[in-house]
């Protein structure tokens, strides 16, 4: 089956990294789906599981790319993947495949990865909500104004503001390069034609390419958070795993 094709806005798949490899058993598993490097890559964790989970993550990552670029599911191992920091240049950071906007979020064993139109990057981020968080979380993840709004036993809020932040620093490539502190989430502009989803903004002034990013808290299983950043304000596809455009 070819792949379904790129919509006008953002698709969007959560799921179990194994619910992944065993879809992708139709296809010849991992071993025909993935890079030898990413299969290299995976081999080398010491626990197993630890293994099944990265191949899981990068046989979605290219199932999704493969979707967004029309083509058949089988062809997802030939797509070239490659990184390039933004602050040294390496081949290292975020991973993208040329013809669409891609973002990849792991969350012990579960995996999430956006899927965008080209020339326009988003980020995506997963995250488990814990029962608790250290002792430094507040000065290191939010924002002054953050702190003050917030009730001090209010973990899953601040797990929300986190995976949004994580988000807005993926869409190009800043990563943890940024302190998260600096960064304030303010309410979106209320506007009546805006897809559904989009609850707020990034404030960062200063920041290219970080200020005036829009925030949309999606769907994600219980005990997760998850939330995809843009600069733009699409409307956002949930897909399953067992969609037939990825398999």
């Amino acid at each position: 089956m070819t792949g379904g094709g790129q919509t006008s806005g953002i698709d969007f798949v959560i799921a179990k990294a194994q619910d992944v490899l065993d879809r992708a058993a139709a296809r010849g598993g991992a071993g025909a789906l993935l890079s030898r490097t990413e299969l290299d890559a995976a081999d080398r964790f010491r626990n197993p599981a630890d293994g099944r989970r990265y191949a899981g993550a990068h046989v979605l990552f290219r199932l999704m790319a493969a979707r967004a670029l029309g083509i058949d599911p089988a062809k997802a191992a030939g797509l070239a993947v490659h990184r390039e920091c933004r602050s040294c240049g390496g081949p290292h950071g975020k991973p993208m495949i040329d013809g669409t906007s891609l973002s990849l979020s792991k969350a012990g064993g579960t995996v999430m990865v956006a899927a965008g139109l080209p020339g326009h990057p988003l980020g995506a981020d997963l995250e488990a909500v814990p029962r608790e968080l250290h002792a430094g979380f507040d000065g290191y993840a939010l924002s002054p104004g953050e702190r003050r709004t917030l009730e001090n036993s209010d973990v899953e809020s601040r797990i929300r503001l986190w995976v949004a932040k994580e988000a807005a620093l993926k869409v190009n490539g800043h990563g943890l390069a940024v302190d998260p502190w600096t960064l304030h989430l303010l309410p979106a502009p209320l506007d009546p034609w805006a897809p559904a989803g989009w609850a707020t903004t990034v404030e960062s002034p200063g920041r290219g390419g970080l200020h005036g990013l829009d925030i949309a808290w999606v769907p994600a299983p219980p005990g997760f958070a998850a939330a995809i950043a843009s600069a733009t304000q699409p409307v956002i596809h949930r897909l399953d795993v067992s969609d037939p455009s990825l398999t």
